[in-house]
């Protein structure tokens, strides 16, 4: 398949993901707001856990709906949000770097590997999967940096990522740290950094839509300015 149908490829997968994730979260939002008008109307039942032995009506559970979904809905989907952007990108990468592998021509390899590897694809997909696990681990700018070395592009904006890589930020604080706010988010974040270290993040709405939003337009930006350069004439 020529590189430009793969890149596409790529993109069309990361947008299914990312509109079926939204698409879960609109409608469990809706699924909680009808629950609250059949509750009005006389609706009678009881939840019982029976792992953690809680029991609620349904006076009960309407009130904790603005609970569930702002703490648990929101922030799952805003976690999958990021989660698709990071396989995105580091796909794309991958195949950019398959495309021209000669910028890992000065990497050391084992001669171990080489014997031990069937073809000369084989040898370069396990330099790059080497090369592209070490960087995940660096700040999110870098990985911009390692694609505009692959193919040089006009996006995205340094704003675009400076605002990427605060949405990073936060969701490896909720992952990793429970959502509270430490050191490793402001170094991240830097100058959009929207808490100080010790506050709890919170996924509101308007942050959610403008988080999935920038993640698609990154997506849709990156993937058309590579397509334009490595399409043949």
């Amino acid at each position: 398949m020529p590189i430009p149908d793969e890149l596409r490829e790529i993109a069309e997968r990361a947008n299914r993901e990312l509109d079926a994730v939204h698409d879960f979260f609109v409608h469990s939002n809706s699924v909680w707001q009808s629950f609250e008008i059949v509750v009005g109307e006389g609706y009678r039942t009881v939840a019982k856990n029976l792992a953690t032995g809680t029991r609620v009506d349904q006076d009960e559970l309407a009130r904790l709906a603005p609970h569930y979904t702002r703490k648990y809905l929101a922030t799952f989907t805003f976690r999958q949000f990021v989660s698709t952007f990071e396989v995105f990108l580091f796909e794309f990468l991958h195949r950019l770097l398959r495309h021209n592998p000669w910028q890992l021509a000065k990497r050391s390899l084992e001669f171990e590997a080489v014997l031990e590897a069937g073809s000369r694809d084989e040898i370069i997909s396990g330099m790059l999967s080497k090369q592209l696990n070490e960087l995940k681990y660096d700040q999110l700018r870098e990985w911009f940096v390692a694609i505009n070395k692959a193919v040089k592009l006009e996006c995205p904006t340094e704003s675009a990522i400076d605002t990427l890589a605060e949405i990073k930020a936060a969701r490896d604080v909720l992952e990793h740290n429970a959502g509270v706010v430490n050191d490793i988010y402001c170094r991240k974040a830097r100058k959009k950094a929207r808490y100080a270290p010790g506050d709890q993040i919170e996924i509101d709405d308007t942050y959610h839509l403008e988080s999935w939003s920038l993640i698609k337009k990154v997506i849709a930006d990156v993937t058309t300015a590579a397509v334009a350069k490595l399409a043949t004439p």
